[in-house]
């Protein structure tokens, strides 16, 4: 049953819907197959509804209260324990980093320190670098015939991109990928803790080196900046630095599989943006509104309110499910299809986030997700699952695929 804004939902209507939501987990790998199948049952019944797992926290899956959260930061604040994005770092649970855990005057002056690095021209401007190491890492492939392209392709180039715009050099970019992307390969607690302890001993390091030596750089910008008349400490740039890589490097790597993914479901999509590269742009928006990879986000309740009518109290974690929200269907008709040619909503879309914490990094991810796409096709014209391939998705804080076993003619 759909629930039109205002309705009164009918006794015991919606079991099922805030059954599902006790029950809901998005770090549990079952749930990633049918996420969005659960999440719309949950949003038509109850767009806000209590889960009782991971300690408990509060699900909040309807466009309009989403949107409310992201847009009240004096109600909600965006630094929450153990729930969210900020949970990618673990390791260094006690710091704050500022960009990402702070809220309203404290946030607005680290946004603008940083906003200069991420500008849509300084984004164009990265295109000849990105499209260079697409070529370089499908040159090596072309001869093999196959390979996943998860790990070969997807996961290979953002991490070099956004070594750059901190301002490593191209060796410690290449160590930077190596060590991110086997931070989150880590089978076991343990070896990701060893992992993520030399990790962060190097961002230590470029930390200490820059706050010597400033350069004209993304990290140098992080480092001397001062919110409230203070810089950070380094605990703090840390956890920031490690943030905005996994921001950087995990939502467009996860992304460009999705959208690879996507292609190889819908032939005649593929057919059409393969004739006509000015189609990735819309392509691109399209699949960030249908499968955004920031999957969930956590705030904390700061002062009891309430929510969609259900009443919160001070220290309520949230969690915001934002490829939910795209698929409303108060907002979005035929929201859980994809279409290329689909009409600008008069409500923007929340794929790349809303309110204060709206990515600040979207004008670079398109530009990356564009020219990634553009090359692949060109360069594999004919790539396909390889026989008896199985295609996982993965759903939690990021959504993505967990690997692309394809292969295509030699050349």
């Amino acid at each position: 049953m759909v629930l039109n804004t205002g309705d009164a939902p009918t006794p015991g209507a919606d079991t099922e819907p805030r059954a599902l939501a006790r029950g809901f987990n998005h770090l549990d790998p079952a749930i990633a197959e049918r996420a969005y199948e659960t999440l719309g049952t949950i949003r038509r019944g109850c767009p806000v509804a209590r889960s009782g797992e991971l300690e408990g926290f509060v699900l909040v899956t309807g466009y309009d209260e989403i949107r409310e959260v992201a847009q009240a930061p004096d109600r909600f604040s965006a630094y929450v324990d153990g729930l969210g994005a900020a949970a990618v770092v673990t390791e260094m649970r006690e710091a704050v980093a500022p960009m990402f855990e702070t809220d309203e005057e404290h946030h607005h002056q680290w946004r603008r320190a940083l906003m200069d690095f991420f500008t849509p021209a300084v984004a164009a401007a990265q295109e000849q670098y990105v499209r260079a190491i697409c070529r370089e890492t499908l040159q090596e492939l072309i001869p093999r015939g196959a390979a996943d392209l998860v790990c070969s392709y997807t996961q290979q180039v953002p991490p070099l991109v956004i070594g750059r715009v901190l301002g490593l050099a191209e060796l410690e970019r290449a160590w930077l990928s190596e060590h991110v992307r086997a931070l989150y390969d880590a089978e076991t607690l343990t070896e990701a803790q060893q992992v993520g302890r030399v990790y962060a001993d190097f961002l230590l390091g470029q930390i200490r080196e820059r706050r010597s030596h400033p350069a004209r750089d993304l990290l140098s910008c992080m480092v001397t900046a001062e919110a409230d008349g203070h810089a950070a400490g380094e605990d703090e740039l840390v956890k920031m630095t490690m943030l905005m890589v996994a921001a950087g490097h995990l939502t467009t790597a996860d992304s460009c599989a999705t959208a690879i993914l996507q292609l190889l479901d819908d032939s005649a999509l593929r057919e059409r943006v393969t004739g006509d590269a000015g189609l990735l742009a819309p392509f691109v928006e399209e699949l960030v509104r249908c499968e955004p990879a920031v999957a969930a986000t956590g705030r904390t309740v700061t002062a009891d309110t309430q929510l969609g009518g259900m009443p919160l109290s001070t220290g309520d974690r949230l969690l915001l499910a934002w490829g939910s929200a795209n698929r409303d269907e108060r907002h979005f008709a035929d929201g859980e299809v994809f279409r290329l040619d689909r009409e600008r909503s008069r409500a923007p879309h929340l794929g790349w986030g809303a309110g204060e914490h709206r990515c600040l990094g979207r004008h670079l991810a398109r530009v990356e997700l564009r020219v990634m796409l553009e090359e692949l096709l060109s360069a594999l014209p004919d790539f396909r699952l390889q026989p008896d391939a199985t295609v996982r998705r993965t759903f939690g804080v990021i959504r993505g695929v967990a690997a692309l076993p394809v292969r295509w003619s030699r050349r």
